[in-house]
């Protein structure tokens, strides 16, 4: 079998910055011969924080429309951003016929694409079924368990960090570091969620991905038009993530739900201190009763590689 792929870095404008992706184009009369194990170790082949395999056969989905599978070189994903904004930029721009795509058809729902002049790139509609946890790492685990971070100021803003899932499957620890300075420090660590002794997890949510997003606030990067700033990190899994969508979706709709209390639009940068630099920018609104509307993910991503992969199945 015979797949044409592409990678991109995304939310960038440079190669080789950003959170690289593979997007591998799985042809119509291959579909049902792709099994499941097969993309997992084509993912695992690929070795980046996700593959997409996006399928031509539009059947099902409508010409208008594509679907998408997400997988990290674990499992798959019901939803994640890098991925989503990296495809939307493919397809949109590099995909013959693909400028009258209009949706992407992930496992969490459909997924709205359009292009975005402010800031310029492409932005995606995020399905969202939120839930604010409620127990807290501290609820779970004691203060000088392995895999908290040795720095004490760290370690508390760990330990009592709101637990919010943006989507059944993709729940995020959103740790609060009062300086960019601090986040400086934080240093690649690995926590078992998986292996708590109490589930952290409210019943009916506990499975998929749990992850640590630290974030402080970017004063000095503040703009005139009323974006909010934010300078984050996902360090998990014994990795740094150059960027992480559906965490930083996650903390803008918590933002927006909690402090905020408004429409908002955040710049989320990440990436930083491993050299690449990714933005991310969230549009937020919330609806007449105070609860989130839409959810809108945005950026940029330029191609860095294309080939074909050949698998023998």
């Amino acid at each position: 079998m015979e797949f044409p792929f592409t990678t991109l870095d995304v939310f960038t404008t440079k190669q080789l910055e950003g959170n690289p992706l593979a997007v591998v184009r799985v042809p119509a009369s291959l579909r049902d011969r792709l099994t499941q194990s097969v993309k997992q170790k084509i993912a695992k082949e690929f070795n980046l924080s996700e593959t997409v395999f996006l399928h031509d056969d539009t059947s099902n989905s409508g010409s208008d429309s594509r679907e998408i599978d997400i997988f990290t070189i674990q499992r798959e994903l019901p939803f994640a951003g890098h991925p989503t904004i990296g495809t939307a930029v493919f397809v949109r721009s590099h995909l013959e016929g693909g400028e009258g795509v209009h949706t992407l058809a992930s496992k969490a729902g459909p997924i709205g694409i359009e292009a975005s002049s402010v800031p310029q790139g492409i932005r995606a509609q995020i399905p969202h079924s939120t839930h604010l946890h409620a127990k807290t790492l501290r609820d779970v685990l004691s203060p000088s368990a392995d895999g908290l971070h040795q720095d004490l100021a760290i370690r508390e803003a760990e330990l009592d960090a709101p637990v919010f899932s943006i989507v059944k499957g993709m729940s995020v620890v959103l740790v609060p570091l009062p300086s960019i300075e601090l986040l400086g420090q934080v240093k690649i660590l690995s926590l078992d969620f998986a292996s708590l002794d109490a589930p952290l997890l409210d019943e009916g949510w506990r499975e998929g991905l749990v992850m640590r997003y630290y974030y402080a606030e970017d004063a000095a990067s503040a703009q005139a038009n009323n974006v909010k700033c934010l300078r984050t990190r996902m360090v998990e899994l014994g990795f740094e993530d150059p960027a992480t969508g559906s965490a930083a979706t996650a903390l803008c709709a918590y933002l927006t739900l909690t402090q905020e209390k408004i429409d908002t639009r955040f710049q989320v940068t990440q990436g930083v201190e491993m050299g690449r630099k990714s933005v991310i920018n969230v549009d937020t609104t919330l609806d007449g009763r105070g609860e989130l509307g839409e959810v809108y993910l945005g950026g940029n991503a330029v191609v860095v590689m294309k080939g074909t992969l050949q698998v023998d199945a």
